[in-house]
């Protein structure tokens, strides 16, 4: 069974293994635990009471930016990420959002059509954002707004 929930620091140890197992370059704990305060509206996504994924998101004067958002990797493949995508744009908006940002690895294809599923589109690139040494990549900046349903 599938739970959304507030993440707050406390769940701390609960993402960081999934952020570790998740990406070829995880944030650091320093970077995960600078991510909560009143201007955060984080989600845990729970199955059967275990947790599989979050996000990671700010909410500043009707702006948010989804940071963040991670499956753990036994768990892709499933629609969680979509469902994450959907509770943080379904509670951003009910704490007043207007318009969303994120950014996206350029190589990243099912996140980018994950987002333009949900009515995000692309505004602008930051070449070789991503990565170190001659292992960089393109960021893709993508941005919705609230007039879209």
């Amino acid at each position: 069974m599938l739970e959304f929930r507030p993440l707050t620091e406390a769940d701390f140890a609960l993402i960081y293994p999934i952020e570790q197992a998740a990406h070829r370059w995880p944030w650091s704990k320093a970077n995960l635990l600078s991510c909560f305060g009143p201007r955060y509206l984080n989600g845990l996504l729970l199955q059967s009471g275990q947790p599989v994924g979050f996000y990671i998101s700010d909410l500043v004067a009707g702006d948010s930016s989804l940071m963040n958002i991670c499956v753990h990797p036994d768990w892709q493949g499933k629609g969680l990420g979509r469902a994450l995508l959907l509770d943080y744009l379904e509670r951003s908006k009910g704490k007043g959002a207007e318009a969303w940002f994120l950014e996206v690895r350029a190589s990243n294809g099912p996140a980018i059509a994950l987002y333009e599923s949900a009515g995000f589109a692309e505004y602008c690139r930051r070449e070789d954002y991503y990565g170190t040494g001659n292992d960089r990549e393109d960021a893709i900046l993508m941005s919705r707004l609230f007039a879209f349903n």
